[in-house]
Order: C-alpha cells, then sequence, then structure tokens
C-alpha cells in the first residue's frame, strides 16, 4: 500500500508544481523538472504495479 500512496503523492506534486509555477513554463529549467518529477512518477505507478502482481520491492518500503 505504501507504494500506492508514493505514486499519488507523486502525482499531486507533479500537480502542483504545474499549477505553482504556471508563469515559468517558456523557461528551460521548468521543463527539465517537470519532466524529472514526470519520471519519477511514472517510476512510482511502475513500482505500484509490480508490487501489486508481483510482489517485487522496487522501492524499499517493507511488505507489512
Amino acid at each position: 500500500m505504501n507504494y500506492t500512496f508514493f505514486a499519488i503523492a507523486c502525482y499531486i506534486l507533479m500537480r502542483a508544481f504545474r499549477q505553482l509555477f504556471k508563469e515559468y513554463q517558456e523557461k528551460p529549467w521548468y521543463k527539465i523538472v517537470y519532466k524529472a518529477i514526470a519520471a519519477i512518477t511514472l517510476y512510482a505507478a511502475l513500482a505500484g504495479i509490480l508490487v501489486w502482481y508481483f510482489n517485487l520491492r522496487l522501492l524499499g518500503f517493507d511488505f507489512k
């Protein structure tokens, strides 16, 4: 369940970053940071799916 909450938190961070820094969308640093957050979010979502179906530990959370 920790993986699911982590993936949801990453998605919320990604959406919040987009809203908070809306006026900086044309800056190069904005695009780099947004893509980095998106990549982490995708990894967390993939890790959550793999843990759910195959019980693999990818992010280091316990199975408790």
